[in-house]
């Protein structure tokens, strides 16, 4: 029986004491009955994989529109510095980035207070998912090959993300965080949000630079206000779902509308620069912009311009929801994986006035065939009337109903009752938007613990999984799947460069947000004290980013060119983070030793 020495400061002395006086009789029990149930363990990976469809949907219906309501007052801010924090670029690198790292950056806030190991791996996970797995996937099923990314932004990216595991490393060196350390990261952050605000005018000034220096060779003077290649559409990195917005006049039916898609998914796609008019016709078959072939369906603008590609038919016209002040929002739906939509696009038109918007609801309504045409409704009732309708939709099959509309309305409903009086996407509630906000992160809040409660769960019951593997594998790629879906979607419609951007992007800011800010707010709440991260795999999870990263510069640095990526490169990602998942598994389960002790 094993025994240790306590020594007793007050008397200077010291007195023999067993393990059963030092550690709670409940811990003995469980340590020596070791009753965990491998069926119990599987069951909790259903019931974490509901957590993860959790934290999508609270970011996607409340916390993502709430910073995209903030970007747009930025951005009508009659202050100039305001309007310019309103451009999607800064946007997308300060608040709208907590739209894409939500779920990690909770994730490692609750794991420092419930003391967890699946935190900080969380984070790291998705850096090397995002990296090998968005890219790889996204220059795979990219229709046109060597895909080109933009030089300037994809340079800067890749130095933001090489200085941040520089900083990551020095700080998890000695296995503990000191706040300085934090500090130094979240000061990193606004250094690469400064980046990101003068890189236009970087480019401006090297275009600037290049006209002049054809001038003065030439003698020929050069053309004011022409359009930069390339510039009819910006990809800006780690910008969330609906914060891009397209507007466009168009009229419908006779009726002059204003058109904004809005895209779903948590990363974005590209946007215009500039509003630009079109004419806009409706026909049985779907509307379409009048010189296109009518059997095309839906189409809003050119062969490649709209979100969900050259067609959106009346068949995939789910919903039509009316909405005060003369909007109408028109709900595109195609395809599920793995209990996520595919496809998912909102058209809001916005008519001149409520007459106007009745009188082309009435003409949507002749053509809009089986599509469900009610008013939002923001409490219970409006989650209730969405399952029954989904429940009665034929072109659902049962497993879908099951396991997807049941447990969106379960989600839905207890968000609803919370969170109805401040829901944004009632446009009569804009103004609350930080409470909004507020709410949602409470939210994500409740269902990162969730999710890391049912990691030691699994590890309670399987203790062959630790939590650090469940963190930096299982909880990495559920808190990233929507990322990774919404880049495939973007890169089939020829938008692949988005994508890359945004996985760049929200590496940057993985690192710089959802690791730094938890370690500060940890850090002041208990005396700035040091905090312990020893956590399993960490460092050589470090090694695999800086790996990684290599292997992405090395790709776009050798032939075809500068800056392009090939299909063999994407298939060849993608291997690398299989290999990394085998390697992985084989270190947790003692197949081989840790390529790092």
């Amino acid at each position: 029986f094993y025994s240790f020495v306590r020594v007793d400061s007050k008397r200077g002395g010291s007195e023999s004491m067993s393990v059963s006086d030092a550690i709670p009789a409940d811990a003995l029990q469980l340590e020596e009955e070791q009753t965990g149930s491998t069926t119990i363990g599987a069951l909790w990976f259903v019931v974490i994989a509901f957590m993860f469809f959790a934290q999508h949907h609270t970011c996607d219906a409340y916390f993502v529109p709430a910073i995209n309501v903030f970007a747009d007052k930025m951005r009508a801010s009659p202050n100039a510095w305001l309007r310019r924090w309103g451009q999607e670029s800064v946007a997308g690198a300060t608040i709208c980035a907590l739209g894409c790292n939500g779920p990690e950056l909770f994730s490692n806030l609750i794991a420092l207070y419930t003391g967890s190991d699946a935190g900080i791996g969380v984070v790291v996970g998705s850096e090397i998912f995002n990296l090998l797995v968005i890219i790889g996937c996204s220059v795979i099923v990219a229709p046109i090959v060597p895909l080109h990314l933009e030089r300037i932004p994809f340079t800067r990216d890749c130095i933001a993300y090489a200085i941040s595991i520089v900083l990551l490393y020095g700080a998890l060196r000695d296995r503990v965080i000191q706040f300085n350390e934090s500090m130094i990261l979240f000061g990193a952050a606004i250094g690469y949000v400064a980046a990101v605000y003068f890189t236009q005018d970087f480019e401006d000034w090297l275009q600037g630079a290049a006209k002049a220096s054809v001038a003065s060779t030439e003698s020929t003077p050069t053309s004011q206000g022409q359009i930069k290649r390339g510039n009819s559409f910006t990809v800006q990195p780690g910008t969330p779902s609906g914060s891009v917005k397209v507007p466009h006049m168009a009229s419908i039916h006779g009726v002059q509308v204003e058109v904004e898609e809005i895209y779903h998914g948590r990363i974005v796609d590209g946007h215009h620069t500039a509003p630009h008019g079109m004419k806009v016709s409706a026909t049985e078959s779907g509307i379409y912009t009048k010189e296109l072939d009518p059997k095309k369906g839906f189409q809003l603008e050119s062969a490649d311009g709209a979100l969900l590609g050259p067609k959106l038919a009346y068949d995939n016209l789910k919903e039509v929801i009316v909405m005060g002040f003369g909007v109408i929002e028109l709900e595109f739906e195609k395809g599920f994986m793995g209990g996520f939509l595919l496809e998912h696009i909102t058209l809001k038109l916005t008519a001149a006035t409520t007459a106007d918007r009745d009188e082309l609801l009435e003409s949507i309504k002749a053509n809009a065939g089986l599509a469900w045409v009610h008013r939002y409704d923001a409490t219970v009732k409006g989650s209730w009337e969405h399952l029954k309708h989904s429940l009665a939709d034929k072109d659902l099959s049962v497993f879908l109903k099951i396991f997807f509309c049941m447990p969106e309305f379960l989600i839905d409903s207890v968000l609803r009752i919370t969170l109805f009086k401040c829901d944004v996407k009632d446009i009569t509630k804009e103004n609350r938007w930080p409470v909004c906000f507020l709410g949602a992160m409470m939210w994500l809040a409740f269902f990162s613990y969730c999710m890391l409660e049912c990691a030691n769960a699994i590890n309670a019951n399987i203790p062959a999984i630790p939590t650090s593997f469940l963190g930096i594998t299982v909880c990495a790629v559920g808190t990233s799947f929507p990322n990774a879906v919404a880049s495939v979607i973007l890169s089939q419609q020829n938008k692949p460069a988005a994508a890359i951007a945004n996985a760049l992007g929200s590496n940057v800011q993985n690192v710089f947000l959802a690791m730094a800010l938890p370690w500060i707010i940890y850090s002041a709440n208990y005396n700035f004290q040091d905090i312990p991260q020893n956590v399993a795999g960490i460092q050589e999870g470090i090694l695999w980013m800086v790996g990684t990263l290599v292997l992405v510069v090395i790709f776009v640095l050798i032939p075809p060119g500068f800056c392009a990526l090939t299909t063999t490169y994407g298939w060849i990602l993608n291997a690398v983070y299989l290999v990394y998942v085998i390697i992985t598994m084989g270190e947790t389960f003692g197949w081989w030793p840790p390529l790092i002790k």
